[in-house]
């Protein structure tokens, strides 16, 4: 359409669609200025309802004259082509802007938004699609509202079902998900959301799916903005929450009201400031955290910044002392071959403020930019919130990335511009200064990745599979390697690539039903299929950098010079750090090395493991099991006095169901095969167990008498793994989940124990349920 005339305008260029439709900026040949035009989409062009509710847009908006709301120039019509002349904003979306908002500019849109939305309201128009995408910051500042093409008039006729949901998920009000009738004050909860949003940098309605939202807007109340950002006053956090309110009557009840109480609040925040003085932030000296010392030296001597703390919560001045140590790499190649003359640097990180580093997570927790310029990491907050951040090496803070909240695994990008990460089934990507993540494919269980110069990263797709390739703009993976029977393996998971793009190493897994990790292996592959080979014995996440081989071996951070060329290992390992935080049961050390020779690891933590309580319904407690290392699942027989239990052995990489008698303190061993036996539920009557075995694949369920006096017996045996989670009070069923499907990923599935026994899927959906 670019570059025709329609009726008496230019067309010029295309700025933008949604579902609503396409924009262009065309010049107004009868008056000679430039305005937009809007055009129905040709995917709805020919609906007669949604051509009507287009029309009704230009029409509400058409009758409202407002500074804060696009100005409409007239709708017209031409060869069948119905389209909106309206006005042309010099200026970005909301959504677009790169921008880091201060609590003043937010309350500034805040204000305008709702001075738009209060003159809309008094002619009887409800927008009801608030959004970042739908507000417009001009370049002299002035805030615009677009888009009215889901609004109501009032007294027009209906355009949408009774009970139909319109709008967009994630900024409706409660009312408008369940589709019941609207009114002004919907569009007043979606100015909340969108406020919420601008203040803490993330939603007040998180799910990783359209259903686990609407929930969240049903059910959830929002946390408070002062529990995500401190420093955020409890005036203001009240009255976005009063916006959010779930019930209507409890919201403000016009946006005028909201307009004044930020007016107000940003008159009086000043003096407000001024008088209020915080107890809870920490003091950090200026001190210097690194020193410089020659590479042949015995020792290295850090100095320390002092850290002072007022009223903190005691945990972050714990976690605030897991930090990552930084060093040279080179320093330890050259302290080796004792080389003189080079500088070394090392240099400790404390997390971000009011944060922590996971300390020994079951995944990748940190990662540094192939050009040595940035550190990615994870950090959570007190409520167990966790986040990708980034660290430039040449700034003393941070910056979190917005829509990472549960991220794991990150990897970066070999132009170390874009973050990959895994969160909510998905592999996404992130460009590395922030803006909105991208999904690549789906994955199961995520187990790391490596990002070729070529565009593909390589990856494992669940926890039990070999490796696949996706290309870094999004598709269907295809499978690299396959697992090794004859070698017993079990899983391939955290890739690296090498520097020529196509060959990789790998850490191979086997089976713990084969003597645990001794045939363990880091291997190298290649993406044409050409290269399978064992490089050395080992049992964690490898990773090269400058002619080495990294990996660990008994919490002992390694080096071995590898051939990059020839593929091969050279000379022998020699320790690096021997103490770097190691996760055993995933196989995964918190450590990364950038090809500039920087070298980040997290220390190694040693604490005691958790200690297992019972409890009444109160909370008081009435015993302790004592300090069981791993375990994922327990389930008390009927009548309260027996638990299985699934309890994970480090050394022999297995578990098994115990039994626990709770009044005798007695724990018996259940089950005694070699696989992983886990997930363990009691009968109704407790004469019975079923619990997940992987003896025959991935995960089946197996049943065995409670008492043990008989062996157990296959109850569903398939290619995805089930893991049951309850059993009906009448003993007639089996709830399970059943994971692994690529199309459904986790579905709801029950089992009749009478009859046939075949198996019923409770809820299938594309979603994880």
């Amino acid at each position: 359409m670019v570059g025709t005339t329609i009726s008496h305008y230019a067309i010029v260029e295309k700025l933008g669609e949604g579902g609503m439709g396409v924009v262009y900026k065309a010049q107004d040949l009868s008056l000679g200025r430039f305005v937009a035009l809007k055009f129905l989409p040709p995917s709805i062009a020919g609906s007669e309802q949604d051509k009507a509710r287009f029309i009704q847009e230009a029409r509400s908006a058409a009758a409202l004259n407002h500074p804060n709301i696009c100005t409409i120039y007239g709708i017209e019509e031409t060869d069948g082509q119905v389209f909106i002349a309206m006005e042309l904003i010099d200026g970005q979306t909301l959504r677009d802007s790169k921008q880091s908002f201060s609590v003043k500019q937010t309350i500034d849109v805040g204000i305008q938004v709702a001075d738009g939305l209060a003159a809309a309201h008094e002619k009887g128009v409800i927008h009801r699609d608030i959004k970042p995408e739908n507000i417009m910051l001009r370049k002299d500042g002035v805030v615009q509202i677009m888009d009215f093409g889901l609004a109501k008039l009032r007294g027009a006729s209906r355009l949408t079902r009774e009970g139909t949901m319109v709008g967009t998920v994630g900024y409706m009000s409660p009312e408008q998900v369940q589709g019941q009738e609207l009114d002004h004050r919907s569009d007043i909860f979606s100015l909340g959301v969108v406020l919420y949003e601008m203040f803490s940098g993330e939603s007040p309605f998180k799910g990783v799916h359209e259903t686990a939202i609407i929930y969240e807007i049903v059910n959830v109340d929002a946390a408070p903005l002062s529990s995500l950002k401190p420093e955020i006053d409890p005036e203001l956090d009240a009255i976005v929450l009063e916006c959010l309110a779930k019930e209507r009557t409890e919201r403000f009840q016009s946006a005028a009201e909201v307009a004044k109480e930020l007016r107000r609040f940003k008159r009086e925040s000043g003096k407000q400031r001024l008088s209020r003085v915080s107890t809870t932030r920490a003091v950090q000296s200026p001190a210097s955290s690194a020193v410089v010392s020659e590479p042949g030296q015995a020792e290295t001597v850090r100095a320390s910044g002092a850290l002072a703390f007022s009223n903190r919560s005691i945990w972050i001045a714990i976690t605030s002392i897991l930090v990552c140590a930084v060093c040279l790499l080179s320093y330890f190649v050259l302290a080796r071959s004792a080389s003189s003359g080079a500088v070394v640097v090392r240099a400790s990180l404390l997390p971000p403020d009011r944060h922590a580093f996971l300390g020994g997570s079951p995944f990748a927790s940190l990662a540094i930019s192939p050009d040595g310029q940035k550190i990615a990491f994870l950090a959570s907050d007190s409520t167990g919130r966790r986040s990708l951040w980034v660290r430039p090496m040449n700034s003393m803070s941070a910056i979190e990335l917005n829509g990472t909240t549960g991220a794991q695994d990150p990897f970066w990008s070999p132009d170390s511009k874009y973050l990959a990460f895994f969160t909510g089934g998905k592999l996404k990507k992130v460009e590395a200064t922030g803006g909105p993540p991208f999904a690549i494919c789906d994955v199961i269980a995520p187990r790391g990745g490596s990002w070729s110069p070529q565009g593909f990263i390589l990856l494992p797709l669940d926890q039990t599979t070999g490796l696949s390739k996706v290309s870094d703009a999004g598709g269907m993976p295809i499978p690299v390697t396959h697992l090794d029977t004859t070698r017993k393996e079990f899983t391939h998971r955290w890739p690296f690539f090498l520097p020529d793009g196509n060959h990789f190493i790998y850490f191979a897994r086997t089976s713990p039903a084969y003597g645990g990790s001794a045939l363990d292996a880091i291997a190298l592959g290649s993406l044409d299929g050409k290269t399978d080979k064992r490089l050395v014995q080992a049992a964690s996440n490898p990773v090269y950098a400058n002619g080495y081989l990294l990996y660990v071996r008994e919490n002992s951070l390694m080096a071995q010079a590898f051939d990059p060329d020839a593929l091969e290992v050279k000379g022998d390992p020699f320790p690096v750090s021997e103490s770097i935080q190691f996760n055993p049961r995933f196989s995964v050390a918190t450590f990364s090395a950038s090809q500039t020779g920087i070298l980040v690891y997290e220390e190694r933590i040693v604490s005691a493991s958790p200690s297992v309580t019972i409890v009444n319904p109160k909370g008081d407690k009435l015993t302790s099991l004592g300090e069981l290392e791993i375990f994922n699942r327990a389930s008390f027989s009927k009548d309260g006095r027996r638990i299985a239990m699934d309890l994970y052995d480090i050394p022999s990489r297995n578990a098994d169901v115990w039994l626990e008698e709770v009044e005798r303190g007695v724990r018996t061993r259940f089950t005694f095969d070699p696989a992983i036996d886990w997930v363990p539920v009691f009968s109704p009557d407790g004469g019975r167990i079923v619990f997940t075995s992987q003896r025959a694949g991935p995960g089946d369920l197996f049943l065995k008498e409670s008492s043990g006096d008989a062996n157990e017996v296959p109850l569903y045996v398939s290619p995805q793994t089930k893991a049951a989670t309850d059993w009906s009070r009448d003993g007639r069923y089996i709830v399970f989940n059943s994971l692994g499907s690529p199309k459904t990923k986790t579905d709801i599935w029950y089992m009749p124990m009478t009859g046939d026994r075949k198996p019923v899927p409770f809820l299938e959906t594309e979603y994880t349920e």
